[in-house]
């Protein structure tokens, strides 16, 4: 895990197990903890944990909310995959410096095993970079 990461599971104050589960990854607010999937790839993991701490940072203790219906649990849903795009993409630029509006989203979407059903919030955090 890269030290920025590492300082938002300090910030938030969450626990991340890794073990053999039957889901890459899923938070637990009233434990304050994510569970990963040992069997993910070094990629998948940190994909899957970012969107988790999304669900943490944005939606601790909202878990009868997510459940009331499917429209709130896209809601959040959207919003851990938009906490966990913007980091990915944040990142990128920093290590790579290119101009943000100049990224080749699609490339950026296959290092990051961005699913194209996110392919719209990879172009809005590109545009309102």
């Amino acid at each position: 895990m890269d030290s920025s990461i590492q300082m938002i599971v300090e910030d938030l104050g969450v626990a991340v197990i890794v073990g053999e589960f039957d889901k890459p990854g899923y938070y637990i607010p009233e434990w304050n903890a994510i569970f990963i999937d040992q069997n993910l790839t070094e990629v998948e993991h940190k994909v899957v944990l970012l969107h988790e701490l999304g669900h943490a940072a944005k939606q601790r203790g909202e878990r009868q909310l997510y459940r009331t219906t499917m429209t709130m649990k896209s809601k959040m849903e959207y919003g851990a995959n938009r906490f966990m795009i913007k980091y990915l993409f944040n990142h990128y630029i920093l290590i790579t410096g290119d101009d943000p509006h100049s990224v080749n989203y699609i490339e950026f979407m296959r290092q990051n095993d961005i699913p194209a059903r996110d392919e719209n919030i990879v172009k809005d955090i590109i545009l309102n970079y």
